[in-house]
């Protein structure tokens, strides 16, 4: 490619797909499309990383809220996000609403999904890691949690302990490849 850096040093047969909060949404749906379509260039996706996704539906599973009024607060969220053009049970806000044969189409070998202990959206990424394990999907499935923490709290606080606890979690998922 006219990139000389990427051209000279990086990897198309092992790209990582990472995101966080609604990031992570699109990074799941990224991996998922190219379990069903032929990448470029030889380029291959090694790993998901799946940071606090916002991954959410509307009938709530083990763990969520159920006060209505929160619920619709981030149904509305996810209006904006996506132009209003998906509802709140489509796939790619609610990949639990897939059937299991989808699951084994997402086009990687390993996924992290990390999670904060007070995060709303937890126990649907928790749900998500299970689901995805229990699919018959062959790769590898890591979680790591915060206790205590709230949704996308490392953005704020790129030095706290936790937040750098995190990092060398996400930086040994993307490096742990390579050094084999």
């Amino acid at each position: 490619g006219p990139e000389p850096w990427l051209r000279d040093r990086g990897n198309l047969s092992r790209l990582f797909v990472a995101g966080d909060s609604a990031g992570a949404n699109i990074a799941h749906n990224m991996a998922m499309r190219a379990g069903t379509e032929v990448l470029d260039g030889g380029a291959a996706i090694t790993g998901l990383l799946l940071l606090d996704p916002y991954f959410w539906g509307k009938q709530p599973v083990a763990g969520e809220t159920t006060d209505p009024a929160r619920r619709r607060q981030y149904e509305a969220t996810w209006s904006f996000i996506c132009g209003g053009r998906y509802g709140i049970d489509d796939p790619r806000v609610d990949p639990l609403s897939m059937p299991a044969s989808q699951w084994q189409k997402l086009a990687c070998s390993r996924v992290a999904v990390t999670s904060s202990g007070m995060d709303d959206f937890r126990p649907r990424g928790l749900a998500y890691a299970a689901a995805l394990n229990g699919s018959g999907w062959d790769g590898e499935i890591e979680q790591y949690e915060t206790p205590g923490e709230r949704h996308v709290y490392f953005l704020d606080r790129p030095k706290d302990p936790n937040s750098i606890k995190e990092l060398a979690f996400v930086t040994d998922f993307l490096t742990r490849e390579w050094s084999r």
